[in-house]
């Protein structure tokens, strides 16, 4: 079952009902259909609400409620999407705390799929999404410019079947985007996921975008019991007298957080509790000390979310072979990494002169393609296979990198990756999946440790210091002949002019 609640502008009040009202804004009808929906909210003595939500003609409102009449369920958050204030959750699942003020604070669950290049991790989060109703959020550091598809291996709407994906295209080539926009710009996507009441699967192998998305642009030690115990008499105090979350929204402003304090969502406690634990101590701290991401080892950090972290790995003799090969199809594709490289340095983009132009494989094939330019569009089997050889040796460095970062235990939201086998039937592994995200908080995980496979992963690249490249498809002179023929009729008339785009 699933429940929404509205507050908004649009809304009148009639006999203690919450009636959408006829001249709604624009905004809202993404959400909400005033012919079938009304909202009736029953204020309970801890200044939370039950709605009751009516909806006729068996109808789905933004995906929230599950076929037939009607439905009740009690919610402690609302969030905004335009001018709505809304939740909503399924009622079969309980992730809440109960703090010593008997005030309800809760968690929502997001999902995290990590893993190195060419495992396949996007391919199992669009099974995963179907199955839970979720949405998908990119954490890849290249995807999110427009028009840089095959080279990012970005997933092609065809494939996504239908599942909403979101932070790809969108920004151009030639603008920087950074971690601390990407995790604002994540963070948004994941609130309108969860407004939805759907699942947050977020999906990438960019290591400072998942920290940075999980761990927050500037953290905070957790409070200790004392600290605790202070706030949660002053939240005591605040529900039990009238107008209690403006009080508190108050409470927080004179605790100098003024910028924090109006920007939750009404009744969100667990968010103000934890905004009043960090301003509160802070003059506790050495001013000196900004407890950001890069200063947290060490330390014992809390959440907002309830994470649920998994890493894809596979055997890394098996997982070298998916990404040489990989390589070749992106260069033999004639819509292809190089025609992207091309279009990049039409742009005015060089190698390394832009994040986009730095990425894996689009800096070796622009590189070449600058070589060619300069040559009148010739090149030699010998130069192309050095740039085949190039784009591997990077892709295979990335996976590399990859598995060192999440090898580590060193930083505590590394810590929370389980290790999965990719090579396991999918079935079996979206079974476990499926089962871990439904466990009741207490209950204990059927998933195994991680440590072993850790150590495995770290003897196989011992073992692999003298991998070998096989290539599939460049194999004869007649393969390598196509690509040069292309570059020659795509590259030949075009002079290379530096002229950097900044």
């Amino acid at each position: 079952m699933w429940t929404q609640r509205a507050a908004c502008p649009c809304l009148s009040s009639r006999r203690g009902e919450l009636v959408v009202g006829i001249n709604w804004q624009q905004q809202c009808k993404d959400f909400w259909d005033p012919k079938l929906v009304m909202v009736d909210l029953q204020p309970n003595v801890l200044g939370m609400a039950r709605a009751k939500v009516a909806v006729g003609n068996g109808g789905r409102q933004a995906g929230l409620l599950k076929e037939g009449g009607e439905t009740t369920a009690t919610t402690t958050t609302t969030r905004k999407i335009g001018c709505l204030e809304f939740a909503g959750r399924p009622d079969n699942v309980d992730r809440s705390t109960t703090t010593m003020t008997g005030v309800e604070t809760q968690k929502d669950r997001v999902i995290v799929i990590a893993g190195p290049t060419g495992v396949g991790k996007s391919r199992f989060a669009i099974n995963l999404a179907k199955q839970l109703g979720g949405e998908i959020i990119s954490a890849d550091s290249i995807q999110v410019y427009n028009g840089m598809n095959v080279g990012s291996a970005k997933t092609p709407l065809h494939e996504r079947e239908g599942v909403p994906h979101h932070l790809l295209d969108i920004v151009p080539p030639t603008e920087e985007y950074s971690a601390s926009r990407f995790f604002k710009d994540a963070r948004d996507a994941t609130e309108l996921v969860l407004a939805r009441g759907r699942v947050p699967i977020v999906v990438g192998g960019t290591c400072t975008y998942m920290r940075r998305y999980m761990s927050g642009k500037a953290l905070a030690p957790k409070a200790t019991p004392e600290v605790s115990a202070v706030i949660e008499a002053e939240i005591r105090r605040l529900v039990s007298r009238p107008g209690d979350w403006e009080m508190a929204a108050l409470r927080l402003t004179k605790a100098s957080d003024p910028a924090n304090a109006y920007s939750f969502a009404r009744n969100d406690w667990y968010r103000l509790r934890r905004a009043l634990e960090v301003t509160m101590p802070r003059r506790a701290f050495p001013k000196q000390h900004n407890y950001t991401v890069d200063h947290m080892d060490g330390l014992e950090w809390d959440s907002d979310y309830d994470f649920q972290c998994y890493f894809f790995y596979q055997h890394r003799k098996e997982l070298y072979h998916c990404i040489d090969l990989r390589c070749e199809q992106m260069i033999a594709n004639p819509r292809g990494l190089l025609q992207e490289a091309s279009w990049l340095l039409d742009l005015g983009l060089t190698p390394d002169s832009s994040f986009s132009s730095r990425g894996i494989g689009y800096q070796e094939a622009m590189e070449f393609l600058m070589e060619c330019r300069k040559a009148g569009g010739r090149s030699t089997e010998e130069r192309f296979l050095a740039f085949l050889s190039a784009f591997q040796h990077v892709s295979r460095s990335l996976v590399k990198k990859q598995l060192a970062w999440f090898r580590s235990n060193k930083h505590s939201d590394v810590k929370q990756f389980h290790w999965i086998d990719a090579s396991q039937p999918t079935d079996k592994i979206l079974e476990a999946l499926r089962k871990e995200y439904w466990r009741r908080p207490g209950y204990p995980s059927e998933l195994s440790g991680s440590d072993d496979v850790k150590h495995a992963s770290y003897m196989e690249g011992k073992i692999l210091r003298y991998y070998e490249v096989k290539n599939r498809i460049f194999t004869n002179p007649s393969a390598i002949a196509t690509v040069l023929v292309w570059v020659k009729q795509t590259q030949g008339d075009r002079s290379f002019q530096r002229s950097v785009v900044r």
